[in-house]
């Protein structure tokens, strides 16, 4: 329990006992009192009899509790304003020692820094966080308001040797520096800021806290719910704070709107409070029709995803959320026309391989949409991988396409030349990261292997290809009837479908799409040519540089080149390719053992045979 409801429990408790009681009580905490706090036990005793002296008696003792509680806050914030101002001004400051962190990465290092609190600020700051605390369990709202703005507004002093800088409160934390339990502190500030406010002021009050980065994460049922008994007006604080939402744009009143529907309103409701708030926060939208999907109501997500549909522009990729949540009611119903224009609208507003595999492996044409996708793919600007984490509200982020993501679509479209440029582009043999090579060349091996039954080279290509593309079973199957037979078997099953099987059945069924034009046998023979050259290539850099940590990728690409070999008649394939690799680099036992892993025969001196 908190401070306040031990109090009360307390004094519950003294006011049915008699005076004799009340003094044993006493006696039996003052032989509990440590050494060090015993003069301060007698003094806490003079003082309320020194009060009740002065005060003629006229006052109860709960009225004097408070007085006294009154009393130590005020003296209590007073002494931290004054540590406050000394951490302002620069009197008390930390220390700090700054140095180069490469541990992760040559290439990626990070300045650190080591600090030091030889005045205590942490503690000035924990102490704080206590007030806050106590200030809300007693009542002192504005106090405990008070009090956090101390903890906020001061930016506290480091000095490393040099010009030095500042820190704030956030950066405390995240250094820990301070010791405090935060979401507890979040809570009790929202909670005083909710008590401390007029209902006409809340929305717009409260809002103006829960915008601040020290707020991320917080939920509205969390601040409603603090308190042994309901707060005062929470019900049309609710529909008010909704309003307000409404039309305020950013992330933060999006998360809070979407919590504030959710916990407050009914079916009906909700789907009017979507359909206001589609133009600003289009993500509310989606979060009520999960959660008409989660109460299996059909025929409202149907409904509403439809509507949502005309609501929300095409541009914003959050309407590919909307959409596969209406095809999976549209399959629920059986209209699996209008599943299959869902999964279309997935792809024109999140155009991204995933999303079009569904449409070319789902569809009862696979085929079909090809030449309006790729009208989609060729009038979409390129995105810049290193703008992208500019965009400042998520829930209105635009579609767009990598230069990365558009050669995996090019290939998926059957533009192989093009794709294969890609992957040419790339003349060492290291530094394929962040380059369309690390997914295209296993993607090529998968498509001119010719079974379907996959190998371990060729299973490894799959996950490295289902990987690079960020290919999810999970993903994948919203919206599709995979999705509702692991609804009617249990919710964990989804967790087990194994992404690369996932993935190695759609690219198959996206394979049978394809015409013998497109593909035919010398144009295999002039491709795999090149693959076994990208693949020599990666093999003798990694090994030759002893890149341990990726022996075994080589090894595998190497196996999956035997593979698609033997799958076209030649026999005998992926043993000489491997054997060939053993005897370039003989001396690399640990190279030798993951050639041994995809499939080389073990020729070591003396394994199989016989001891005498």
């Amino acid at each position: 329990m908190n401070l306040r409801e031990f109090t009360e429990a307390v004094d519950a408790r003294t006011s049915e006992m008699t005076w004799e009681e009340s003094r044993m009580v006493f006696h039996s905490l003052a032989r509990k009192v440590p050494k060090e706090n015993r003069k301060e036990f007698l003094e806490i005793m003079d003082q309320v009899k020194n009060t009740c002296v002065a005060e003629g008696g006229g006052k109860s003792a709960a009225k004097m509790a408070a007085s006294q509680d009154k009393s130590e806050v005020k003296r209590e914030y007073a002494r931290l304003k004054k540590q406050f101002d000394q951490i302002q001004e620069g009197e008390v400051f930390f220390h700090a020692q700054g140095y180069e962190d490469d541990s992760s990465s040559y290439w990626d290092r990070d300045w650190v820094y080591e600090f030091e609190d030889p005045y205590k600020i942490g503690k000035t700051y924990e102490a704080a966080a206590r007030l806050v605390e106590r200030c809300v369990n007693d009542g002192f709202y504005k106090t405990a308001l008070n009090t956090f703005e101390l903890m906020t507004d001061t930016e506290a002093g480091v000095s490393d040797g040099g010009d030095g800088f500042e820190i704030d409160f956030d950066e405390m934390i995240r250094e820990r520096l301070i010791s405090i339990d935060t979401d507890a502190l979040k809570k009790s500030v929202l909670y005083g800021v909710y008590q401390n406010t007029s209902p006409k002021e809340r929305p717009e009050v409260l809002y103006s806290y829960v915008i601040l980065p020290f707020f991320r994460g917080v939920k509205l049922e969390e601040i409603l719910s603090m308190g042994k008994t309901e707060l005062p007006g929470s019900s049309r604080f609710v529909e008010e704070w909704i309003g307000f939402l409404t039309d305020k744009p950013g992330d933060v009143a999006g998360q809070f709107l979407r919590d504030a529907v959710l916990y407050q309103k009914s079916g009906d409701e909700m789907m009017e409070a979507a359909r206001k708030g589609a133009k600003c926060h289009p993500s509310l939208l989606a979060a009520v029709l999960e959660y008409f999907e989660e109460k299996q109501d059909t025929s409202r997500q149907l409904a509403l995803g439809q509507e949502a549909l005309g609501l929300v522009e095409e541009k914003y990729k959050v309407r590919g959320q909307i959409a596969l949540s209406t095809a999976q009611a549209a399959l629920k119903t059986g209209n699996v026309e209008l599943a299959e224009e869902c999964w279309q609208k997935a792809f024109e507003s999140d155009t991204n391989p995933l999303n079009y595999l569904r449409v070319a492996a789902e569809s009862r044409d696979g085929r079909a949409y090809r030449q309006k996708a790729l009208k989609i793919i060729d009038s979409l600007q390129p995105r810049k991988e290193a703008s992208y984490s500019l965009e400042r509200i998520k829930e209105l982020e635009t579609n767009s396409l990598s230069e990365y993501e558009k050669a995996e679509l090019l290939f998926f479209m059957g533009d192989f030349d093009r794709a294969m440029k890609k992957c040419e582009t790339v003349r060492e043999g290291l530094g394929w990261s962040g380059h369309f090579i690390k997914c295209g060349l296993p993607l090529f091996l998968l498509l001119f292997l010719d079974t379907d039954t996959l190998g371990k080279g060729g299973y490894y290509a799959a996950g490295m290809a289902a990987s690079n593309m960020g290919f999810q079973a999970r993903e994948y199957e919203k919206g599709t009837l995979g999705a509702l037979e692991t609804e009617r078997k249990n919710s964990k099953a989804a967790e087990n479908t194994d992404s690369t099987d996932l993935f190695w059945q759609c690219f198959r069924k996206w394979k049978e799409t394809l015409t013998p034009e497109e593909i035919t046998g010398e144009q295999v023979g002039t491709y795999v040519t090149v693959l076994e050259r990208l693949i020599d290539l990666r093999v003798r850099a990694i090994v030759s540089g002893q890149h341990r940590n990726h022996y075994r990728s080589v090894a595998a690409l190497a196996a999956a080149l035997g593979e698609v070999k033997e799958s076209r008649g030649e026999t005998g394939a992926k043993r000489k390719i491997l054997l060939g690799y053993r005897e370039v680099f003989p001396r690399h036992s640990s190279f030798h053992e993951e050639l041994r892993a995809y499939g080389m025969p073990d020729i070591r001196k003396g394994v199989g045979k016989k001891p005498r």
